[in-house]
């Protein structure tokens, strides 16, 4: 794969061991889903994270991508509204007409678990109160990996 080609974003410096950013437009939950797979790599197997991945109008891949490692069990709706804050003004400013794409981690998740469903439901209201489209939420575990819904 070759790397997104976007002036202004593309850099030398610390993250040069990063996964490659597709070149071609993320159609499908699968196409999600495999770029979700790479960009977590071995934190399949650490403690729970949410990772959010942006998506312009055409469904190519911006280079913003938010790991957030630790969450707690229960997801705390005013910290989930914030973080949909942030990625709507980076969606408006950056990709109109774009969207988020959320990986579920955990080491013994990667379905549709209680874990999974309570933080897609926190997902969805916090995107759907600040207009934020959702292409997919995917769970992501250890051994097995799964689309929760588009």
């Amino acid at each position: 794969m070759d790397t997104y080609d976007s002036p202004g974003w593309a850099a030398p410096g610390p993250d040069d061991d990063l996964p490659v950013i597709p070149t071609h437009p993320l159609r499908d939950d699968e196409d999600i889903l495999e770029v979700m797979l790479s960009l977590v790599g071995p934190e399949r197997a650490g403690p729970p994270a949410l990772w959010l991945v942006l998506l312009d109008a055409d469904g190519m891949m911006l280079p913003v991508v938010l790991p957030l490692s630790g969450i707690p069990l229960q997801p705390e709706p005013a910290q989930v509204r914030q973080v949909m804050v942030a990625m709507a003004d980076i969606l408006r400013h950056d990709a109109p007409g774009g969207s988020l794409a959320a990986g579920i981690v955990r080491a013994a998740g990667g379905d549709r678990g209680s874990f999974e469903r309570v933080w897609e439901h926190a997902l969805r209201t916090a995107a759907d109160d600040r207009g934020v489209r959702v292409s997919a939420v995917v769970a992501v575990g250890e051994h097995r990996a799964r689309v929760l819904g588009s």
